[in-house]
Order: structure tokens, then sequence, then C-alpha cells
């Protein structure tokens, strides 16, 4: 019998990844029109794993670089998701509300969280400034019902346009706070000595690359991909699958060597794919082969949240990073999103969506991440744990309420 049930950790691995698979096939069609979200259920799979069976502790502060380029691959499908589904990606009426969730939301939540961070947390300076930054990006990935429509149909819904502007840009311009806070964490408070530098370079011209590659990128594979195949029997003998790893890849490849920010790069490289409306049929093939990549991918990463929550339960229940996590949730992005509205032709159901589902979520872990492996921040634990504890209650209150706000989009939210 020494022959059989032989475990080896590597056909674990398997084991653990076709289960995932199964998951990620069956979850979110289970819970589409449920008051509960496939991220939800993953968590609850993850911490009910870790007390059943596992009790294997994960320390993540060991596994950054692997965290980091998880998630960063998670960010970049969805951001080629949302610009697949923007249908007028260069006309005005497709930004007017989500550019005063760029320019007027996102920066006031910054600080708010950086605030809240030193004074609720008692984080030094430069860590509360990589809390502010890291947290301040939606979530294109969990954000998936509240995205507007599948690429060639029209955006019928003004808050879901917005949401999935807004996330498209503010996961790639995180990254400008994120410089930032490594700056003053390397070259300290004394800002007039590098703020000159950090804005000409890490805000302006990483910002500018970033589009612009993105852009040139995007006509150039347009061009390639329906050049080759101008006869549409040759377009559906092109693999849908390889040509959205290539617009996924190239684009931010490109940008990250050059210099510039290569999550710009593949929203926009995807954007110029979309605006070509008579090309719906392969734009929603692409975009379907991404939805399915980014849940396989989303699950293994909440399942592993759900495990590190499992473990450390006792402190993302400590009463300041409870408070701290419901405050950005509940009080700091729905306030500064509403007040950032007014004025704005939209009713006051369209501004609630608009404000209440700024997500947290994946963006804000490679963030971590990315901080945390550029430079020794102070408190790096208690940073974790919070950051965790934010997504944690965001995914759970918007999860849950995300249905009752599809229910009613069709009754309140005017459509264009």
């Amino acid at each position: 019998m020494e022959r059989y049930f032989k475990i080896e950790y590597y056909d674990l691995v398997l084991l653990f990844a076709g289960i995932i698979a199964l998951f990620a096939a069956i979850v979110p069609v289970i819970f589409r029109n449920k008051y509960f979200s496939a991220p939800i259920f993953y968590l609850i799979i993850g911490i009910a794993g870790y007390f059943i069976i596992l009790h294997y502790q994960i320390d993540p502060l060991k596994h950054l670089e692997v965290l980091k380029r998880l998630t960063e691959f998670v960010v970049l499908v969805a951001l080629a998701n949302a610009g697949l589904r923007i249908n007028e990606p260069f006309k005005w009426k497709t930004w007017r509300h989500a550019s005063r969730l760029l320019i007027i939301t996102m920066p006031i939540t910054i600080i708010a969280a950086t605030f809240l961070g030193w004074w609720v947390m008692g984080f030094a300076p430069a860590t509360a400034m990589l809390y502010g930054a890291l947290i301040s990006p939606t979530d294109p990935v969990l954000a998936g019902e509240l995205q507007t429509s599948a690429p060639g149909e029209k955006d019928n819904s003004v808050s879901k346009l917005g949401l999935t502007a807004e996330a498209g840009i503010n996961d790639g311009l995180a990254f400008p706070f994120t410089y930032f806070a490594i700056h003053a964490s390397l070259k300290g408070l004394n800002y007039k000595e590098w703020i000159g530098d950090w804005f000409l370079h890490d805000f302006l011209i990483k910002i500018i690359l970033g589009i612009g590659i993105g852009l040139l990128t995007g006509w150039l594979l347009f061009k390639i991909v329906f050049s080759t195949g101008s006869k549409d029997d040759t377009l559906g003998r092109i693999s849908r699958g390889i040509l959205s790893l290539a617009l996924i890849l190239l684009p931010y490849a490109i940008a990250e060597i050059v210099g510039g920010y290569g999550f710009l790069a593949v929203f926009f490289a995807a954007s110029v794919f979309s605006r070509y409306e008579k090309h719906k049929k392969h734009m929603n093939s692409l975009h379907d082969f991404n939805e399915e990549l980014e849940s396989f991918v989303v699950a293994i990463l909440f399942i592993i949240i759900g495990i590190f929550i499992g473990m450390h339960y006792r402190m993302i229940i400590e009463p300041k990073i409870i408070a701290i996590a419901l405050l950005m949730v509940l009080v700091v992005r729905p306030v500064v999103g509403y007040l950032s509205l007014i004025k704005t032709n939209l009713n006051a159901f369209q501004k609630f969506v608009l404000s209440f589902y700024g997500i947290r979520g994946i963006g804000s872990l490679y963030y971590l991440a990315y901080g945390l492996t550029a430079i020794g921040f102070e408190k790096p634990k208690t940073l974790v744990a919070t950051t965790t504890a934010t997504i944690f209650y965001s995914v759970l209150i918007h999860g849950i309420t995300a249905r009752w706000v599809q229910k009613n989009i069709k009754r309140y939210d005017q459509i264009e």
C-alpha cells in the first residue's frame, strides 16, 4: 500500500488550483443576482479553510514580491477590461463625471486617509502617506457588477460609466502619490528639496508617457490585427486569448521600459480598441477571455486573503483598525465623492452610487506590496493589517449592497 496515496507538494498545488478554477467558473454565475458577491464567498472559504484544515502561517511581509506580481497581473487584466467596455473613450461626456472623482475626490481622499493613518493608527508621516496613496484607487476588479455595458453596447447607465472610467484611470494615478510617500521616507519631510523633482518626473512626465504609449501601442496593435485579418473569416481565426495578452503585455512592458506608468498605458491601449464599434464581436471575445482570466486569479487572491484574515483575525478586529477602515469606506469616500459632484446634472441616486461605490481592493494590495518592497516603512505589519481590514469591510459592504443598486439603476439612473 506504500505505493499509493503518496502526497507530494506539487500535486497538492495542482489540486488546489483545480478547485479554485472550478470555483472561478461557477461561483460568479451562482452569485450573479444575489445579495452576496463572489469575492465575499472566496474570503469566507479562505477564513474557513484556515480554521478547519490549514492552520498554515502566512507572513505577507516575506512574500511581498509574489504578492506584488500577482496583484499587478490581476489589475492589468481588469484595466484592459475596463478600457474595452468604454465605447466612446475620447468624448467629454464619458469623462465629465469621472473627472470630478479623479481631480477632486481622489486627492482629498489621499489627504484624509493620510491624516487618519497618522492620527488614528499612529503611523509615521511617510507610512501614513503610503496608506493614503494605496487606499485611494477604486477597484476595477471588484466593481464588476457596477461596470458599464459590454463592449459595443450602449453605455446606458451614467453611474456605471462613471465608475468604470474612474477605476480605469485612478489605478494608474495612485503611482505618483506612492512615489511621494517613498520620497518622504527616503529623503525626509523637508519636501522643498525634492518635491520639484517628484512633480516633474513622477507626476507629469511618467503620466504623459503612460498615456501616450498606451494610445500609440493600442492604435498600432489595432492596425496590425485588423489589417492582417481584413476579411472577417481571417479575423475569426486569430486567437482571442493570445491577442488579449498582447493588448495587456505590450503596452505595459513598453511603458515601463521607457519610464511611464504601465497601468495607464494598458487602459488607454484597450480604450483605443473599444472605439471601433464595427468590430463589436471581436471586442466582446477579447473582453470575455480577460474576464475569465481575471475570475481565476481573483479567486486565488481572495482565498489567500481569507486565510490571512483567519490567521490574524484579532488584529483585523482591533478597534482602531475597524474605525479607520469604516471611516474610509462609509464616510470619507462617500462624503468627498458626493460633494465633488455638486452642481452636476446628476440626480441624488446617481451621486450616491458614484460616491459610495469607491470599492477598495486588489489595486491597494499592489501598491502596498510595491511600497514595502521599494523601501522600509515603519510599522509594516500594522499597515498590512489596516489595508487588509479596509479591503475586507469594503468588499463586504459594497458586495452585499451592490445588488440593491443593480435593481434600482433602471429606475433612477438616467439613460443618455
